[in-house]
């Protein structure tokens, strides 16, 4: 008995609440106007600013240009980021000499940083961004978010969330070949 009323009542008050609109969107209409995404970079130059090494010195993004950049945004408490950490480092082995990795801390110290990437055994470079300068320019809201950028400074392609090693290939081949 207490199942059929259960039951019952669930659908009575399922379908007498009618506030709640089921429809999808539109394609291209952003339902939620104010949760942060990634603006699309595709195509513009990489912008000149100063980031800092976590190993000291601070260094202008333009003097990393010259030759194909994987540019990953990323933060320790992160959960994607930390998955995706073993795939970015295997494709920078794999791809040694062909492109030039970074890892772009989006809001740890350095410390932190640091320690992060101790755990996770990450070979390639790593910098942080203290001004959020280069972040804001570029319109980055959520990580992980990875950056191609080609030998002359042109965002290619880019790519939001966590990458397979697939993916990650397959970009590393674009920027590469173009």
């Amino acid at each position: 008995m207490v199942l059929i009323v259960s039951a019952v009542g669930g659908w009575y008050w399922g379908n007498s609440s009618g506030s709640v609109d089921g429809r999808l969107t539109e394609p291209g209409v952003v339902a939620y106007p104010t949760i942060s995404t990634n603006k699309d970079l595709i195509g513009r130059t990489f912008p000149d600013a100063e980031l800092t090494s976590l190993l000291g010195p601070k260094v202008l993004t333009s003097t990393l240009l010259g030759t194909p950049l994987v540019i990953n945004f990323w933060y320790s408490t992160c959960e994607p980021c930390r998955r995706e950490m073993p795939v970015l480092n295997a494709a920078n082995t794999r791809n040694e000499g062909r492109v030039r990795f970074i890892g772009l801390n989006m809001s740890d110290s350095a410390e932190v940083a640091l320690k992060f990437a101790k755990t996770y055994g990450v070979s390639y470079e790593l910098f942080i961004d203290p001004s959020g300068s280069l972040i804001s320019r570029l319109g980055i809201a959520i990580a992980p978010f990875t950056l191609f950028v080609d030998r002359d400074g042109v965002i290619v392609s880019q790519v939001a969330g966590e990458l397979t090693a697939e993916t990650l290939q397959a970009h590393i081949d674009e920027v590469v070949d173009k």
